[in-house]
């Protein structure tokens, strides 16, 4: 049984963790301190060192809680005998747009921080990527027309990844759902 203690040290590491995610995405892993973390929830940065020792423990825990999302995306490919699927990654992806803008870009904002430099963090980046991306991929290969269902599995990704920063970037005009469904109107038609 948890305690309330444990349960608020829970609901204070979320909190943290949420305002990471949303400093990452924006402002990217360098960019940030420890400081603007704790400012951006009304914490001391003490209390958040409290919670995650390093910048470094804090980034793997953001990049843990993103796993989650993908995970999600994953288990709506995984639907045995169903078609649609490009059509329920976009309704996840809007979905997820909708709770957190930031969550949905985060990943491919630390991806491209850290891509072509030798960092450890890049094979967990890559790791959760692939949780979805495998899945997607074996979806993808009796479909007649896709010759390479691993990289288009990986193009799908940076498009749906893509309309998410387009989301973000223009504050909603047009909306999430709008440029979700003109990717899929797009991949339709061609």
């Amino acid at each position: 049984m948890i305690t309330r203690r444990e349960e608020k040290a829970r609901d204070t590491r979320n909190k943290i963790r949420v305002a990471a995610t949303r400093l990452f995405a924006r402002n990217g892993f360098h960019r940030t301190s420890m400081a603007d973390i704790a400012a951006e929830i009304g914490m001391t940065q003490g209390a958040v060192f409290h919670h995650y020792p390093t910048k470094d423990a804090l980034l793997r825990a953001v990049i843990q809680r993103l796993s989650h999302g993908l995970e999600a995306y994953r288990d709506c490919v995984e639907v045995p005998g169903s078609s649609r699927v490009v059509g329920r990654v976009l309704a996840v992806m809007v979905e997820h747009f909708r709770r957190q803008p930031e969550a949905t870009i985060c990943l491919a904002a630390l991806a491209t921080e850290f891509a072509g430099r030798d960092e450890p963090i890049l094979v967990e980046i890559l790791r959760v990527y692939d949780t979805f991306i495998d899945s997607f991929a074996l979806a993808l290969a009796g479909h007649p027309t896709v010759r390479n269902p691993r990289a288009a599995a990986i193009a799908f990704v940076g498009a749906v990844q893509g309309g998410a920063i387009q989301g973000l970037l223009r504050a909603g005009d047009p909306p999430i759902e709008d440029l979700a469904q003109g990717c899929l109107d797009l991949l339709l038609e061609w």
